[in-house]
């Protein structure tokens, strides 16, 4: 009725928001961060029109295959994947890599109504879909709950609704063009985090130069037809494989800054692409959590709950870029875990680090991240998890197809070190040398279930590492 009529309920159109500190003096409007409620009726009709909405723009490929963000099967992991797979690809074949970085401001709130419609029905969305959308985004008013205290409600003139199930789609939407600016360089965009990489040849720097600075040009014009504004202080590049290279690059009329590290998608990196920030991040929060856990509870069943469920999640994001890491860094990880253990069961006792994740039924740190690692293989590889490059693929059987060769995938040639170690090339590897019965595995399901089986083998493990390095050596010591 509601879709027929074109009409979305007024009783609907009140957000309630809630402030939540961030960090910083209290006293500062900055330093919160908007929580939005909204009515859970609407939050189910939203979903309803969200599912068939995102299920047409998908088949007719309207959304860039360059987003990752608020999309089925795509996410901040899937991003980092494409990403570093076409760093490191690049850098193996000895070209330089430029990155720009680019915040726009404020993104969500600034969505202009009327040129979200406009945008909305030049991608197709026609009546009455169009005009319930518009009724959706119009007449909105917000009020602020603090305690038992509310504000006066104040109209919503600009924005997608933040705390929305659908406002996050609008938003894709309303930015899908933005990748249209680039036709040099490649694009990877999560939800309004947007970076581009280029390639390029020292001896070619100033022609490099001049086409990069019109690609910014045009995101110039871009933004100031979408009325957006870029938060100049976030965005810069960054160069791997060039420390000294200079470049003069500007974006609306103001010079971008030249990046020793970054914090991309809560991944730290630096430009000689190590990852030892990340590592020290993480490393970090997980003790000092771990620290609190083991100061205020003394029940040993609540403090491996809470190492479950708050710590371990620490050190285990983006798995597939740790596991390309260095030994010592992996073993700074491991030593969280390796630590806990030996509070949990007591300095009296004398067992070996493997032998007490034994007894509190733990996995190491390290046969974690190679099964979940294997999970998401998997999921690339049957196209369950998106990818936007196709280096993760099933190899051509020719006419002596043995059976040990079903269900392999290609392989990678390599240069360098960095290129061996990345996921894509090293994962394809581990691939192959996995049992027939579990390369064949038809579910995600029955395919962790053999994984667990699988690694549960010390044999397997000790045919699958020792051969080239005693990396294993080092985990199993105490």
């Amino acid at each position: 009725m509601s879709l027929e009529t074109q009409t979305y309920p007024d009783i609907w159109k009140t957000t309630f928001i809630m402030p939540k500190h961030k960090s910083g003096s209290k006293t500062e409007v900055s330093n919160y961060r908007p929580i939005n409620i909204t009515p859970i009726a609407s939050r189910i009709m939203e979903r309803l029109v969200k599912d068939n909405l995102i299920k047409h723009m998908l088949s007719c490929n309207i959304i860039s295959p360059n987003q990752h963000g608020f999309l089925k099967s795509r996410s901040c992991l899937t991003c980092h994947l494409d990403f570093f797979n076409f760093v490191t690809s690049s850098r193996d074949r000895r070209q330089l890599v430029l990155v720009i970085y680019f915040d726009i401001s404020k993104a969500f709130d600034r969505v202009d109504h009327l040129l979200l419609t406009n945008k909305l029905n030049s991608l197709g969305i026609r009546d009455p879909l169009l005009g319930w959308l518009k009724s959706f985004l119009n007449n909105r008013s917000q009020i602020v709950k603090l305690g038992s205290a509310t504000s006066k409600p104040s109209p919503i003139t600009s924005g997608v609704v933040q705390g929305s199930v659908i406002g996050p789609l609008l938003f894709t939407l309303y930015i899908n063009d933005i990748c249209a600016c680039f036709t040099h360089g490649k694009p990877f965009i999560f939800a309004d985090d947007l970076k581009v990489a280029y390639t390029f040849q020292s001896d070619d720097l100033g022609n490099f130069e001049n086409v990069v600075q019109k690609e910014l040009d045009k995101m110039t014009a871009w933004s100031s037809l979408w009325n957006l504004q870029f938060n100049l202080k976030k965005c810069g590049w960054i160069c791997f494989g060039a420390p000294s290279i200079d470049l003069k690059l500007t974006l609306q009329s103001a010079n971008l800054t030249r990046l020793r590290s970054v914090v991309d998608l809560g991944l730290r990196y630096s430009s000689d692409l190590t990852f030892s920030e990340q590592v020290a991040s993480q490393t970090r929060k997980s003790r000092m959590l771990l620290g609190c856990i083991l100061r205020n509870f003394h029940d040993n069943e609540a403090k491996l709950i809470l190492y479950k469920t708050c710590v371990r999640p620490l050190l285990e994001y983006c798995p597939f870029i740790i596991s390309s890491t260095r030994t010592r860094d992996k073993l700074r990880m491991e030593s969280i875990q390796r630590y806990f253990t030996s509070k949990l069961l007591g300095y009296d006792c004398k067992k070996d680090y493997i032998s007490r994740c034994m007894i509190l039924k733990l996995d190491p740190l390290w046969t974690r991240r190679l099964i979940i690692n294997l999970i998401f293989f998997f999921k690339v590889l049957h196209k369950i998890s998106f990818s936007g490059n196709r280096d993760i693929q099933f190899a051509q059987e020719g006419s002596y197809d043995l059976r040990n060769q079903t269900s392999t995938v290609t392989t990678h040639s390599f240069k360098s070190t960095l290129r061996e170690n990345f996921f894509t090339v090293m994962y394809s590897k581990i691939w192959n040398s996995l049992p027939l019965d579990v390369r064949t595995c038809s579910s995600v399901t029955s395919f962790k279930r053999s994984l667990h089986r699988l690694f549960h083998s010390t044999d397997y493990i000790n045919k699958l590492f020792t051969p080239k390095t005693n990396q294993l050596l080092i985990y199993y010591s105490t």
